[in-house]
């Protein structure tokens, strides 16, 4: 799971501590500090909401791009307008790349590496990053970090019966196969990366002779096969994220190229059914330059987490729920990124959208108030928990995604994690926590989420709009699971039917988890392709990362930790390739 954000350094000394030429750091760039002002002057340049036409005019029903099932999307059917007058500058290159996270960079990287002349464009001050989690599979590391070794087609079924069945198998089998060597040119794209020796452990808080390093994130004692919170052991991260993934985009200008920072893309040219472009607004003069790419234009512009309007039309249900958004990064203009870009350039290009897209949202304990992302943890050790019914209502041993789907049913859609004096010594039997120990929650009774009694009717009554009497029967109830070993309501398992007796009580409030991001957009297959509504390729139109579709659907996998980087990084490469060799 994603925990770690990365920090907000000054611009100048993220680009020198990753080691940026001047030229890929301010390469038509806005700074930071003029992203206020440069939102106001741009007046109709600025991003319009998507009840806006091209003119900045409110836009009626009809001028909505039309769904083929007879509703509409939330932009405008036609793209913006641009004339000749419009632009500033006019690029000839072989590959354009839209978006410079993990994905835009794999791609950036990998096209210049392929010997192509590579243009890349990020609406940011920076490459986005956040989490630094890569699943890592039967690879040249595997042994010397101790990781499982597995049967890849097992892992493959496991992925695809995860997502209901219904993602693009192809994508998921070409993945498994070869994520862990594209993990190793990743790693290789950062020459102050310190890979540890076999038995070296390193700390995500990194090493002060070593601040840049791989580390592990897996057990391989824990047996991930029967505990339903336990990941395969198959997880790789970086204690500094943001410096491999800039030492990665380093590695393309190197050979050339240019990275555009405070360029937003807004629409791909066409000509006779293939891609051979696009426009990109540049922020600082609210001028576009014509990007002419022969070979094609990738789309790495991430997801439509931060887009309200997108996000009520293709994740209903997060709306609804009202799950929070953490996503940190900023464009120069002052607003969040991952703005749904792909999915309004896609579709004036004809492609097709994933029909089962999957939101990553796991309940991480806390009581999920705010989108800040530290507050959304707490511990989520399977203990008994209660609904402000004072009812029981699952069985707490399950991953942390399967237990959103069980909050969201709830009153208020939150849960107690009710616990007794005996926590400490409970808590080693326990996997993926987020532990504190009952001194730790002594220090919080009171805030709001801890609550704490002497008696079970102290306990429940200290929690406004708790059913306590309710509440109390069903401890009680529990407690007679709990001693005959079996869980007649639920079924949880007879090692965590752990009894709620000996005083004093506590109760943890917990919340819906924050919706870390989208993972869907346009359709597509294993080489990357944009796919068309009449299902074929679009020549010249490629996906990567959260703006692909059909690597996951309805949800994230849990158990497959670091998916999502790791077939962000591995498709932005195969994007990267592609295009290069224009196939």
């Amino acid at each position: 799971m994603a925990r770690n954000q990365s920090e907000h350094l000054e611009d100048a000394e993220r680009a020198k501590r990753a080691g940026l030429s001047r030229r890929a750091f301010i390469a038509g760039a806005a700074s930071t500090t003029m992203a206020a002002g440069i939102a106001s002057m741009l007046g109709g340049c600025a991003p319009q909401s998507s009840e806006e036409g091209v003119d900045g005019a409110t836009a009626d029903a009809s001028d909505l791009a039309p769904t083929p099932y007879g509703a509409t999307y939330p932009w405008p059917a036609e793209p913006p307008q641009i004339s000749d007058g419009d632009i500033e500058e006019e690029l000839n290159v072989d590959v354009a790349v839209v978006g410079l996270g993990v994905s835009g960079v794999a791609a950036f990287r990998a096209a210049s590496e392929a010997g192509a002349s590579v243009a890349g464009f990020e609406k940011g001050s920076e490459p986005g990053v956040r989490s630094s989690q890569y699943a890592y599979l039967n690879g040249s590391l595997t042994e010397r970090f101790n990781l499982g070794t597995f049967d890849l087609e097992e892992v493959i079924d496991h992925e695809w019966a995860e997502c209901s069945s219904i993602t693009n198998y192809a994508i998921v089998r070409k993945w498994a196969y070869h994520c862990a060597e594209a993990f190793d040119w990743w790693c290789a794209g950062d020459d102050e990366l310190y890979i540890p020796e076999p038995g070296e452990t390193i700390s995500m808080m990194g090493d002060p002779d070593h601040p840049v390093a791989v580390m592990s994130m897996s057990d391989v004692t824990i047996d991930y096969k029967n505990e339903n919170q336990a990941a395969y052991p198959e997880n790789l991260a970086f204690t500094d994220h943001p410096h491999v993934v800039n030492a990665n985009l380093q590695k393309g200008v190197d050979l050339g190229n240019t990275a555009y920072f405070g360029h937003f893309a807004e629409q791909l040219i066409m000509k006779d059914g293939r891609c051979t472009g696009v426009y990109v607004r540049n922020a600082e003069t609210g001028k576009y330059k014509k990007v002419n790419a022969t070979g094609g234009v990738i789309l790495s512009c991430g997801d439509c987490g931060s887009n309200p309007e997108i996000m009520a039309h293709f994740f209903p249900h997060v709306v609804e729920n009202g799950n929070g958004n953490p996503w940190p990064n900023m464009d120069v203009e002052g607003n969040r990124t991952n703005t749904g870009d792909a999915y309004k350039m896609g579709y004036w290009a004809g492609a097709a959208f994933s029909q089962y897209q999957a939101p990553m949202i796991h309940v991480m304990g806390g009581p999920g108030d705010t989108d800040a992302q530290d507050a959304s943890m707490g511990l989520t050790a399977p203990l008994l928990r209660l609904n402000y019914h004072g009812e029981r209502f699952q069985n707490e041993d399950v991953a942390a995604t399967e237990c959103e789907y069980a909050f969201e049913k709830q009153p208020q859609k939150k849960a107690f994690l009710v616990f007794d004096s005996h926590l400490d010594e409970q808590i080693p039997l326990f996997i993926n926590t987020f532990a504190s120990t009952l001194s730790e929650f002594d220090e919080r009774v009171g805030d709001g989420t801890i609550f704490k009694g002497e008696t079970l009717e102290e306990l429940f009554s200290s929690i406004e709009g708790m059913d306590a009497e309710e509440a109390v029967k069903s401890v009680e109830r529990y407690n007679e699971l709990c001693a005959n070993g079996v869980d007649e309501d639920f079924g949880k398992k007879a090692k965590y039917l752990l009894p709620v007796q000996d005083g004093p009580f506590y109760a943890q409030r917990m919340g819906l988890g924050l919706c870390l991001c989208t993972m869907g957009g346009l359709s597509s297959d294993e080489e990357a392709h944009v796919i068309s509504t009449e299902r074929d390729i679009i020549p010249g139109l490629y996906v990567s990362g959260n703006a692909q579709g059909d690597r996951f659907a309805v949800k994230y996998p849990f158990k497959l930790s670091g998916t999502s980087h790791s077939m962000a990084m591995y498709y932005g490469k195969v994007a990267g390739e592609n295009a290069a060799a224009g196939k």
